[in-house]
């Protein structure tokens, strides 16, 4: 059994919760894998342009994937961490999370996602120019 399962399971939980009437009707699909090391939740939106999501945990960290963007990190033991993510899933499912660009020299890039009750920042530089927009 993994250490890594306890934290694991109360962020599936949480993806679980906020989208359980649509894993229930189709709309979505939700796989979970359990190793020794490392849990992964995926969950895949039958409907084109709708956002996959997976979450990749090891122990009480992780890492958050929406769609193809770099990674927001949540860890377990920290409140805010685990009220953002109940937030953010909440936000996923009501349409109500926005992505925030970075204009650039070299053209515009994911900077952050922003949620009422939230905000995570991608990782990255904001380039020798970089501004919100």
């Amino acid at each position: 059994m993994s250490y890594s399962r306890p934290s694991a399971d109360r962020f599936v939980g949480m993806i679980r919760t906020a989208y359980q009437g649509l894993i229930e009707d189709g709309t979505v699909s939700f796989a979970v894998d359990h190793d020794d090391a490392e849990t992964v939740a995926r969950l895949e939106p039958v409907v084109s342009g709708a956002p996959s999501l997976e979450l990749r945990m090891t122990g009480s960290a992780g890492e958050v994937f929406l769609d193809d963007l770099d990674p927001f990190e949540v860890d377990e033991a920290l409140p805010e961490d685990v009220e953002e993510f109940a937030s953010f899933t909440r936000a996923l499912v009501d349409g109500e999370l926005e992505l925030l660009f970075r204009k650039t020299l070299l053209g515009r890039r994911p900077a952050a996602a922003e949620w009422p009750g939230g905000r995570w920042s991608l990782p990255g530089e904001p380039g020798v120019v970089g501004w919100l927009s």
